[in-house]
């Protein structure tokens, strides 16, 4: 059974299904997942009253609201999911961090692991900083190349605080990785810290030039 908060959800986007749009947005997504065919603005306005404070689910429902939302066919429900963590944002604690990990693993593209990693988790991070080495080092080595990706860019919302122990350990593994989401991952993670230390980037990226891919450094450089 649904819980009433993903059921509304359903219930509003089936209503506001737009088929001309499905088909393009979904390949936009390289077909990989179905659409309803919702455009982001048309989706913010359904969303907007079941995302007041009044009518949120409660803190306790939020992991099955969240993957509730992910198992329903249609993209949309991921989204409706990464709106709704974004306002538990503040609340979300490591005992939160399995079952976002474990979203992060299911249904996995850019879009969502992205959010979930690059804000939701992030911002945890930035937070909770005892939370960084022993949630997210298991990642670095991990099979699945996306909690390989999580690891990279899981600090991108902490600016000067970054560690770079951590950031380094998750990159040096995959500097010949020929995964295009890990070369442009490694660049990312670089050019965000690059904005706060410039010169330590440039160190880096000259250090390991052989090994780094072109994506890589020009990521990384881009802004320096």
């Amino acid at each position: 059974m649904l819980h009433p908060w993903v059921e509304s959800v359903r219930i509003a986007f089936q209503q506001a299904e737009t088929p001309h749009n499905a088909a393009p947005m979904s390949a936009y997504m390289k077909n990989h997942f179905p659409f309803h065919g919702i455009t982001s603005q048309h989706r913010t306005e359904l969303l907007k009253d079941l995302l007041n404070k009044e009518n949120l689910p409660e803190y306790r429902d939020l992991s099955l609201v969240c993957h509730q939302l992910w198992e329903l066919p249609q993209r949309e429900y991921v989204y409706a999911a990464l709106s709704l963590l974004a306002k538990f944002n503040k609340r979300l604690n490591p005992s939160d961090i399995p079952w976002i990990i474990a979203l992060i693993t299911q249904k996995s593209w850019w879009d969502s692991v992205d959010t979930l990693a690059g804000s939701v988790l992030s911002s945890l991070v930035n937070r909770l900083p005892d939370t960084l080495w022993p949630h997210f080092e298991p990642l670095i080595g991990d099979d699945n190349f996306w909690l390989n990706r999580t690891a990279m860019i899981v600090q991108l919302k902490l600016r000067d605080k970054t560690d770079t122990d951590f950031l380094t350990a998750a990159i040096l593994p995959h500097m010949h990785s020929k995964e295009f989401f890990l070369r442009k991952a490694i660049g990312w993670s670089l050019r965000q810290y690059a904005r706060y230390n410039p010169q330590w980037v440039i160190d880096f990226v000259h250090q390991h030039e052989a090994e780094l891919s072109g994506l890589s450094k020009r990521e990384a450089l881009k802004r320096l």
